[in-house]
């Protein structure tokens, strides 16, 4: 192209010089304006078909830019949308293999503006609108608090998300939501065996101490009541020496399931000892307590099953300020002068 404009301009010089040699001056003008007004004219379309050509020559290169751009991201093993303030713009292949109903973006967007739709409100987890904000912008404001959980065809995924600008000047945000599920999983189950109960499936000594601190704490400052009630087996060894250990472990799983099934929704049941229980009881006094520990010393002497048995029980109130290692040493003495008074009773201190 740069050799057609340097020969026709050279062609040019040569025609204007041959007719200032051969033409009056009046034929010179006329035929000078003709000059000008066709070389002015081919030059314009050599220009425009210059621009043509580069701007057709930079569409293909960015076509080639973006579709090499969009192969990388649908490579991707993390979900890649696309998204504005109000909705999504668009999303990688990836997102297909979690939300396998729909074939394609517009059959998503039938039914749905934006992938918030499947948030679950969870404290702990970034949801649809938080702290006054759509999801987009807290995630903006508090990219560390990055957690996500989704429900989808009843199953959960959880996820981190990462929001990074793309597009100042349409207002365009990709969010990369990457999976977690297996991970937050096996922290999960982590959690669970930290806090529970082996052979019983209650919870443990660590969660009676966790929750003891906690619901002291509150109790303290929201001046509501709180007990407490240490019970055992009673005659638990003469279970295990004559029938067994695999009876006594029997007779410590019905048993528990009894009393897990006795109790309230937010009472706190822990096995603190080999044959040695706990129950924390939230906006409980003494006297309320009193009445739950007697409901479950009846219904454990009638229920009969295994081996026949019974329990003792020590009863305290939280004394607000109090050390809770304090409380329970009241309460096991309590549990001690039931069991020094006959066993099989409810003593409050």
């Amino acid at each position: 192209m740069v050799l057609i404009v340097w020969l026709y301009v050279g062609f040019s010089i040569n025609e204007y010089q041959k007719l200032k040699m051969d033409n009056s001056s009046v034929e010179l003008e006329d035929k000078l304006d003709f000059f000008l007004f066709k070389w002015f004219t081919i030059s314009a379309i050599i220009v425009l078909t210059l621009a043509v050509i580069v701007a057709n020559v930079v569409y293909l290169r960015n076509k080639k830019q973006r579709k090499y751009y969009k192969n990388i991201i649908d490579s991707s093993s993390n979900i890649v949308v696309v998204v504005d303030k109000k909705s999504i713009i668009d999303v990688n292949r990836t997102f297909f293999k979690y939300f396998n109903k729909y074939k394609n973006l517009d059959d998503f967007k039938k039914e749905h503006d934006s992938i918030s739709d499947f948030f679950v409100e969870k404290e702990g987890y970034v949801l649809k609108s938080k702290e006054g904000l759509n999801w987009l912008d807290y995630l903006i404001k508090n990219p560390h608090d990055n957690q996500v959980k989704i429900i989808y065809n009843d199953k959960k995924y959880y996820f981190t998300v990462g929001v990074s600008l793309i597009s100042a000047e349409e207002g365009h945000y990709s969010a990369i939501f990457s999976d977690i599920t297996k991970e937050k999983i096996y922290q999960k189950k982590l959690e669970y065996t930290n806090i529970t109960d082996a052979l019983t499936n209650i919870r443990n000594r660590y969660y009676y101490n966790e929750q003891i601190k906690k619901e002291a704490s509150n109790a303290n400052r929201y001046s509501y009541a709180l007990s407490l009630i240490i019970f055992d087996v009673d005659y638990f060894k003469k279970i295990n020496d004559k029938q067994g250990h695999d009876i006594g472990d029997k007779v410590l799983i019905e048993y528990t399931g009894l009393i897990s099934s006795l109790l309230r929704k937010g009472d706190i049941f822990c096995r603190i000892g080999g044959e040695e229980f706990a129950l924390i009881l939230p906006h409980t006094d003494k006297e309320d307590a009193y009445v739950i520990a007697q409901k479950l010393r009846v219904a454990i002497q009638e229920h009969k099953k295994i081996v026949p048995l019974t329990m003792s029980f020590g009863v305290v109130e939280y004394i607000k300020d109090e050390d809770i290692e304090l409380t329970f040493k009241r309460a096991d003495e309590a549990l001690y002068e039931a069991k020094d008074k006959g066993r099989n009773r409810v003593v409050t201190k």
